[in-house]
């Protein structure tokens, strides 16, 4: 595959700054930041854009806060102008993205998601015997700023592209190099990414029955308990490079329920988890009361809403 250039001249562009303004006011329109920078918006993108192309533009700090859903974990906020940044960045990169990924890669992409990956899961619950469920341990953290860098150098050959990546990557780790924060909008990609050459590795030299990956999220479907158990060894001995580490894994029969993103699937049905449903009723009482509080408005608590969506078939 041709590595893609010609891209920093379009991330710069004043039209795509100004698009990436728009869509990092979404949910934030009323916060400080972007009150403060919207009384200058066009001098301040003017100054943005002058220095990402001087080389002087530099990541600011990140704020930090700890959610819990299901589990803890430590999310990673940019500044209000480097999220103008990240989408502008992504606004041109998602297709050189995109080009990488197989059918059934589910996260960050445009009509996948966790419904379709779910409904997929559903089909093959339907026609396969077994399941081997897989998940990388402390994946955000895990990854090793040298070998992401690596895999993006062998698909863009934009130098000036690639150091503005690589001055977003090396902005934040939580040691020796490692670590994408959780919370940027090019950190989704880049871990989406990383786990990429898996995904081909699987489905050209393995050919299981069915396999599907949702960012880290790793469901793998056969009628042989034992093909599993090889897949599971030869995967395993795949991502070693990548410094990565599974999970405990799960192998068992399809009959039985498959636990896939919150959901237990089997050729029944899709049905949620206890824990995936009593999480979402805390987590919609949690965000009335933000909103009848006024610590969110109308546009934010309907996202939030939005992205807990139940299947429906």
């Amino acid at each position: 595959m041709r590595r893609a250039g010609n891209l920093f001249e379009q991330i710069t562009g004043f039209n795509n700054l100004r698009t990436a303004y728009l869509k990092a006011l979404k949910g934030k329109r009323l916060s400080n930041a972007a009150l403060i920078f919207d009384l200058k918006a066009d001098e301040n993108l003017c100054r943005i854009k002058k220095e990402l192309e001087g080389g002087t533009y530099r990541i600011g700090k990140y704020r930090q806060f700890k959610i819990y859903d299901p589990k803890e974990r430590l999310i990673t906020a940019a500044s209000f102008e480097d999220r103008i940044v990240h989408h502008a960045i992504m606004n041109v990169l998602e297709p050189v993205f995109e080009r990488q990924f197989i059918f059934h890669t589910y996260a960050c992409r445009k009509q996948k998601g966790t419904h379709k990956a779910v409904q997929y899961a559903l089909k093959k619950a339907g026609s396969c015997k077994y399941f081997l469920k897989l998940d990388v341990r402390k994946y955000f953290d895990s990854i090793p700023h040298g070998k992401l860098k690596e895999l993006l150098f062998r698909i863009i050959k934009d130098r000036k592209c690639l150091a503005l990546l690589f001055e977003i990557i090396d902005s934040y780790s939580v040691s020796d190099g490692r670590g994408l924060p959780i919370g940027n909008l090019t950190s989704q990609f880049f871990a989406n990414c990383y786990l990429s050459p898996l995904d081909h590795f699987v489905l050209e030299k393995l050919k299981p029955k069915g396999y599907a990956r949702y960012m880290d999220d790793i469901i793998v479907f056969s009628d042989s308990k034992s093909a599993l158990k090889n897949i599971l060894s030869e995967m395993q001995k795949f991502i070693e490079p990548f410094s990565l580490l599974f999970k405990q894994p799960v192998l068992n029969l399809c009959q039985n329920g498959v636990p896939f993103l919150g959901y237990s699937v089997s050729g029944r049905g899709i049905s949620l988890l206890s824990s995936t449903r009593r999480r979402k009723a805390r987590k919609a009482r949690r965000l009335v009361y933000e909103f009848s509080q006024g610590l969110i408005d109308g546009e934010k608590f309907s996202d939030r809403i939005g992205c807990m969506g139940y299947v429906v078939l």
